[in-house]
């Protein structure tokens, strides 16, 4: 054994960050959930950069590392061989927050990098990529860049001194930050440990086994490959463990034909495979966004019927990421298809002419998806009885719940020991993503009833057993969160358990069949949008006199 030596401390500035692993010497190991922070923790991490605060160290192992094609938050390049590349053992979320952001742009899908600098209100924000940034949000991948940034800033001639001084210093902010960095050489690894567990560290911290396991461990976090590795990469996105027959499918739907082909004959060679494969990762994390963010469904174990994914994604490839009318559309294929049943004739057949609907153009795809769908749907009801969600009105019955916006009714913790306070709304924290990876149902009963029904059941992870002692302490509006009124209220304090339960049955299926009516918008026209039906060739130019 050589050994460690003794750490090389030095400051990196962020600019040089960018350079290292722009050329490939930084090297992130493939953990099994190798990015975990959310957007909030992303803002607070560049707010703390633009005050100075400290935001911990880094500490790398230099070792070698072969040529391969790499990936860092949303950067995807091939790196050379490296004889001194820099190994990330503490440090990759703050390490992948800067550089995901600082690298991103306009097309950039992932939230986490899609980080501004609010003019107006002062702080740092986040926005989706389905959320048009507002024209006084100044994006952090600009501001590390003077060119760039002084063609935005000529760009706004509205801007007052005020701004240019906060550009200018959001902009020396990020070209001049330092961040403590411990570069360790030798294979004593016991010694790297304890210099691990000596260190202070920031945000959410990895368990240090899992770090060890991951750096010795292969493969590197390359472009996917196969399929395994293509849902490797895709947990990141927070949305659930895609089954390989969803992401197989994705696969040949972006490439056309019978999306039930063979699958080991698809590819000419290495190239064709790795192309086909990072474009599938590429038009799911599109599809994910527009699910999350327009169809109002926040993991994958609550998405209704599979099917959705592989047709979305060959949308995504062709037409990019749905937005306008398109979007509008292909949310109401997705509801009404929930509600009254996608698949027909059967997966293979539904998921091969719903593929084929997709072609020439978005409007005309989406409306074509809509007239595959059985009738009926505008006689459709919520089935109260499904609890189970294996079952697709199950799953409508969440998400129903869900567009009440739930709220904690008692502190909850969650796996990685972050309390969630009382009245968060649930859908902010992770425990939803929790509770849906690991299997289990985030329903919980509400009063000791035989009752197995969603009257008796409410979306509150970390809870066990009865909670009914927790309603009467909570606050109105967070009860009514949860389908709890008044009138549920003065039944359950009057000890009318039966009333209680019939009242609430009431108001969920209310909530539950408003909601799948808000997103399915039956009896609305399902044409292009309205005011495309009045063109000029319909009533002729008035200006041509």
């Amino acid at each position: 054994m050589a050994g460690v030596t003794q750490p090389k401390v030095s400051r990196v500035a962020l600019p040089e960050l960018v350079t290292w692993a722009q050329s490939g010497r930084i090297r992130v190991p493939q953990f099994q959930r190798s990015y975990r922070w959310d957007a909030e923790d992303a803002e607070r991490l560049f707010d703390s950069v633009f005050r100075g605060y400290p935001i911990g160290n880094l500490l790398m192992w230099r070792k070698p590392a072969p040529a391969a094609e790499i990936s860092l938050g949303e950067l995807r390049f091939k790196a050379p061989e490296r004889s001194d590349a820099l190994w990330v053992v503490d440090g990759q979320q703050r390490l992948t927050t800067l550089i995901g952001a600082l690298t991103a742009s306009e097309d950039t899908v992932d939230r986490r990098f899609r980080i501004f600098y609010d003019l107006r209100d002062k702080k740092f924000v986040s926005a989706t990529h389905s959320k048009q940034s507002a024209d006084h949000w100044l994006p952090v991948w600009v501001a590390g860049d003077n060119r760039r940034l002084l063609a935005w800033q000529r760009e706004r001639n509205w801007l007052t001194d005020e701004d240019f001084d906060l550009c200018d210093a959001v902009a020396t902010a990020i070209r001049t930050y330092e961040i403590p960095t411990y570069e360790i050489e030798g294979d004593d690894e016991q010694a790297l440990r304890e210099i691990f567990d000596r260190m202070n560290t920031f945000g959410k911290t990895l368990k240090r086994a899992e770090i060890f396991q991951a750096l010795h461990s292969a493969p590197l976090d390359v472009q996917p490959s196969n399929l395994e590795a293509l849902r490797e990469r895709l947990r990141a996105l927070e949305f659930g463990d895609f089954t390989s027959q969803i992401l197989m499918q994705s696969v040949m739907a972006l490439r056309g034909g019978k999306v039930d082909r063979d699958f080991r004959q698809e590819f000419k060679d290495d190239e064709d495979l790795h192309s086909a494969f990072s474009a599938t990762e590429k038009a799911l994390r599109l599809v994910v966004d527009f699910l999350k963010e327009d169809a109002g469904i926040p993991h994958l174990r609550l998405l209704p019927y599979a099917l959705f994914v592989p047709v979305l994604a060959r949308f995504a490839h062709l037409f990019g990421r749905p937005t306008g009318r398109a979007a509008e559309l292909l949310r109401r294929w997705i509801w009404r298809g929930s509600a009254v049943g996608a698949a027909p004739q059967g997966n293979t057949v539904a998921l091969r002419r719903n593929a084929s609907a997709i072609e020439n153009d978005p409007v005309a795809s989406a409306a074509r998806l809509l007239e595959l769908l059985p009738p009926g749907g505008d006689q459709w009801q919520p089935d109260l009885s499904q609890t189970a969600l294996n079952r697709a009105q199950a799953k409508i019955n969440v998400l129903g719940l869900l567009s009440a916006h739930p709220v904690l009714l008692n502190d909850v913790p969650d796996m990685e020991g972050t309390l969630h306070l009382r009245g968060t709304r649930i859908e902010r924290t992770r425990l939803l993503a929790e509770v849906l990876d690991s299997g289990s149902s985030p329903l919980s009963p509400v009063v000791g009833l035989s009752d197995r029904s969603v009257s008796n059941r409410m979306v509150h992870p970390g809870l066990t057993g009865t909670e009914a002692a927790l309603l009467p302490f909570a606050d109105p509006e967070a009860l009514r969160s949860h389908c709890v009124d008044d009138q549920c209220m003065n039944f359950l304090l009057s000890g009318d358990l039966d009333e209680f339960l019939r009242r609430r049955s009431e108001v969920v299926r209310q909530v539950i069949a408003g909601h799948v009516q808000k997103m399915a918008l039956w009896g609305f026209s399902d044409g292009p949008a309205p005011e495309n039906l009045f063109s000029e060739d319909l009533w002729g130019d008035p200006d041509a006199a």
